[in-house]
């Protein structure tokens, strides 16, 4: 069992929004153009095997709601003992956030009186159908969020109810993102934030998300990485912090 204090209350929330409308149309049919137009732009370059060239030859929206989905069709490259091939994928993305979201690890540093903790959630995934561990975290919006560390530091507010601290990027600068999956086009971008203090004015989450929020010590927190029921992204960024948070010295094995 995972040991964890409950923080003020568990967010209850009803289940379902669509978002659709002309943003998000006018964000896949810049994203289907950008794809259509690599094809030429590929075409150009020298094939090698440690860089074989895969061009798109079309994509197309299947269906949109939340997310998009988009039949691409992709060229493999000749090779050795293979000849050169067509073949359809579904590929799944969300063009109203530009394909990118935004996670954040908030760590407590230990205190005389506790040992370091993590501000962790527990959501309702509708996929698995279940709730599972994840980290604060969001799609990009450019407009409300300005950058990706703007979007995370939203998402700590919204999900966690906390606000400040430090920040550190987890990434390198003009990192284009981590794949959030094979066949989905979303990338995200991971933060750390040291010593956050509870949000004055905390935002609102979206209407379909149902979360709970709690503080895990850092081996609760481990052993809820090897759980299996810890969202991917959140796997990821939890190293990495716990990486970043080893090199400062706040973590002693």
């Amino acid at each position: 069992m995972l040991a964890s204090s409950t923080l003020p209350r568990p967010f209850l929330v009803s289940l379902q929004r669509m978002h659709a409308g002309s943003l998000g149309k006018l964000a896949c049919e810049n994203h289907c153009g950008r794809m259509a137009g690599s094809v030429s732009t590929r075409a150009g370059q020298q094939h090698s095997a440690d860089h074989p060239v895969f061009g798109v030859v079309k994509e197309e929206q299947v269906y949109q709601r939340y997310l998009t989905l988009y039949n691409r069709r992709i060229r493999f490259p000749e090779t050795e003992g293979r000849p050169a091939e067509e073949h359809d994928f579904d590929i799944i993305g969300h063009p109203q956030a530009s394909f990118h979201f935004a996670a954040v690890f908030p760590f407590h540093p230990a205190t005389d009186n506790m040992p370091a903790q993590v501000t962790i959630l527990k959501e309702f995934c509708q996929g698995p159908g279940q709730m599972m561990y994840s980290l604060p975290a969001g799609s990009f919006d450019k407009k409300r969020h300005g950058d990706y560390a703007g979007c995370a530091r939203a998402e700590l507010s919204e999900e966690a109810q906390l606000e400040g601290g430090e920040w550190v990027p987890l990434l390198g600068p003009g990192h284009q993102g981590i794949a959030e999956v094979k066949w989905c086009a979303n990338r995200f971008t991971p933060f750390l934030c040291i010593g956050p203090s509870p949000a004055a004015k905390a935002g609102n989450m979206d209407a379909e998300e149902f979360i709970e929020v709690h503080r895990l010590g850092i081996p609760d927190l481990r052993e809820a990485m090897r759980s299996g029921n810890m969202l991917l992204p959140s796997v990821t960024t939890a190293y990495l912090a716990l990486e970043e948070l080893q090199k400062r010295g706040y973590l002693v094995h």
